[in-house]
C-alpha cells in the first residue's frame, strides 16, 4: 500500500510551455505487534495500513492482526503519520486449561461491525462467559446480511477459535470491518433504472434515472412558407450522449456526478435543400452544426414562385387570360429557369421566353390584339371577286376605228399559260377588249346620227 506525499489536488497556472509536475508515492506503514515489554513478538504478522478511500494522503484505519494465544489492547490503528509504523501492544492469553480460579469471574466481549469508509459502526454483538471460555459465535449471517445491503467486506476479524481471556479491567473487542460496493452504470452497464441496485434488499437503495447518464439531442430542419405552415416533413438528426457513472452500492449516491458527457457525433450533416414546385428557398444548404447538448432547430423558408403576367399595351392585365408561373431550377431551389410565355388566343407577342431575376417577382410581358379585316373580300387566303371594268369617258370618233382588230384576234393572240386557271382569264381578257371596241363603235355612231338631225 502507498500512500501520496503532496496534496491531494496540485493547480497549475496555464502558460504557453508544456508543464510536468511529479507526485511521489511513499510506502505506507504497518502493524508491528509487540508484548507489553515493548519486544516484537516472534513469527506475528506486520500488516501494512489500509488506504484512506478518501484522502490518498492519508492512511485509513487498520484492524489489527490476529495472534494466536495474544489479545491487542486496540482493535484497530488510525495512523497519524502514515509513513511510520504503529506498535501495537499484545497481551498474552492465560492457558485455558490452567485458569486463574482465585480471580475467576465472568469477563466481556463483544464484535463491532464496522464501514470504514463513513468511520461507523454497523452494529455490535456483545458476549459474556467464564474466562478460557470459547466464544460461541459465528459472523458468516452479520456478515451475509451486509453484503446483500451493498457492502463489501474487507477484514474478519472475529477468529472461529475466541474465548474469554481473564483480563478483568478490558473487554475484549474484535472487529469486523466493510467498505462501501461501487458499481458502473452507463451506456456499457445499463440498469433498468428505479430498480433495487441490491437484488436481496429490494427497499434499499435504486439505479439512478437513464437520462442522467444517456441523453439524445436533435438538429431538426424544418420547411415552411413565409407564415411557418408546414410545406414537408422535418430533416431531423440524432445526437446520442453517454458517459460512466460510479453508484456507491450502499447509498446509491452517484460518486462522479462531473463525469464527462461524450457524443456519437462531432458534427451533424449537411441537409441539401429540396426543390419544391411552385416556390423558391431562401437556402439551397443547411451546413451541419456542431453537436451540443441542446437542441437545434434550422428554418428554410420558402415564397411562391413569381409569374409572367400578359398584359396590353397600356400595361393593364388582359381580362379572362391565365398567369403562367415560372418553373423550378431543377439543381437550385433558389433559382428558377427561363420560361416560355403563354399562347393567348386573338393576342401575339414579340416576347418569346422570360429569364427572371428575381425568382418571387412577377414580369409583365405586352401583348398586342389581332386586327381582323372589315372586308370579309380581305381576308387573308380568300380568293378576290374581279373588280368590275372601268367606265370609259366618251371618245371622239377616230378614222382608224374602223381598222381596229377584230374582237376575236386578240383572244387569240393571248399567252397560252398551259392550264384551265390561265385559259379563263385569256377568255376573260379577249371578252373585256370586245366590249371596249364596242362602246368605242356605239359612241361613234351616235354621233354622227346627232350630226344629221
Amino acid at each position: 500500500m502507498e500512500f501520496l506525499s503532496i496534496p491531494e489536488s496540485v493547480h497549475l497556472t496555464t502558460v504557453q510551455e508544456n508543464l510536468v509536475e511529479k507526485i511521489t508515492y511513499t510506502p505506507l506503514g504497518k502493524i508491528t505487534p509487540q508484548d507489553p515489554n515493548g519486544n516484537p513478538i516472534p513469527g506475528a504478522p506486520t500488516p501494512g495500513y489500509n488506504n484512506d478511500p478518501k484522502d490518498p494522503t492519508k492512511g485509513g484505519i487498520t484492524p489489527v492482526p490476529e495472534i494466536p494465544g495474544y489479545t491487542p489492547r486496540v482493535p484497530s490503528v488510525k495512523p497519524e503519520d502514515p509513513g511510520k509504523d504503529t506498535p501495537v501492544v499484545y497481551e498474552k492469553n492465560e492457558d485455558p486449561k490452567k485458569p486463574d480460579i482465585s480471580n475467576e469471574r465472568d469477563q466481556n466481549a463483544k464484535i463491532i461491525f464496522r464501514d470504514v469508509t463513513t468511520d461507523t459502526d454497523l452494529a455490535t454483538e456483545k458476549f459474556t462467559g467464564k474466562s478460557g471460555s470459547k466464544i460461541t459465535y459465528s459472523t458468516a449471517d452479520k456478515i451475509k446480511e451486509l453484503l446483500a445491503k451493498g457492502y463489501v467486506l474487507v477484514n474478519d476479524g472475529f477468529p472461529s477459535d475466541a474465548a474469554f481471556n481473564s483480563d478483568n479491567d478490558v473487554d475484549q473487542t474484535y472487529y469486523v470491518t466493510f467498505k462501501h460496493g461501487e458499481a458502473p452504470v452507463g451506456p456499457n452497464d445499463p440498469h433498468e433504472p428505479g430498480t433495487p441496485i441490491n437484488p436481496n434488499d429490494p427497499n434499499g437503495p435504486k439505479w439512478p434515472a437513464k437520462d442522467e447518464y444517456t441523453k439524445e439531442f436533435t438538429s431538426t430542419v424544418h420547411f415552411v412558407d413565409k407564415d411557418g405552415n408546414k410545406l414537408r416533413d422535418d430533416d431531423v438528426q440524432t445526437s446520442t450522449w453517454t458517459r460512466t457513472l460510479i453508484v456507491d452500492t450502499v447509498t446509491g449516491k452517484v460518486k462522479n456526478p462531473d463525469a464527462v458527457w461524450t457524443s456519437d457525433t462531432g458534427n451533424y450533416n449537411d441537409v441539401k435543400v429540396p426543390v419544391i414546385e411552385g416556390y423558391y428557398a431562401d437556402k439551397a444548404n443547411v451546413p451541419g452544426p456542431k453537436a451540443t447538448q441542446e437542441n437545434i432547430e434550422t428554418n428554410v423558408v420558402y415564397n411562391e414562385i413569381g409569374k409572367i403576367v400578359p398584359v396590353d399595351p397600356e400595361g393593364n392585365p388582359i381580362p379572362g387570360v391565365p398567369t403562367l408561373q415560372y418553373k423550378n431550377d431543377p439543381n437550385d431551389p433558389t433559382k428558377v429557369v427561363v420560361t416560355d410565355t403563354p399562347d393567348v388566343p386573338g393576342y401575339t407577342t414579340d416576347t418569346v421566353s422570360v429569364t427572371p431575376n428575381i425568382p418571387g417577382e412577377d414580369t409583365p410581358v405586352v401583348y398586342n390584339k389581332v386586327e381582323t379585316p372589315k372586308d370579309p373580300e380581305k381576308t387573308p387566303g380568300r380568293p378576290s371577286t374581279p373588280a368590275p371594268a372601268p367606265t370609259t369617258p366618251e371618245a371622239k370618233p377616230q378614222p382608224a376605228a374602223k381598222e381596229q382588230p377584230k374582237a376575236d384576234k386578240p383572244a387569240a393572240e393571248l399567252p397560252q399559260m398551259g392550264d384551265a386557271d390561265n385559259n379563263s382569264i385569256a377568255v376573260l381578257g379577249a371578252v373585256m377588249i370586245t366590249s371596249l371596241l364596242s362602246l368605242f363603235g356605239f359612241a361613234s355612231k351616235k354621233k354622227k346620227d346627232e350630226e344629221n338631225i
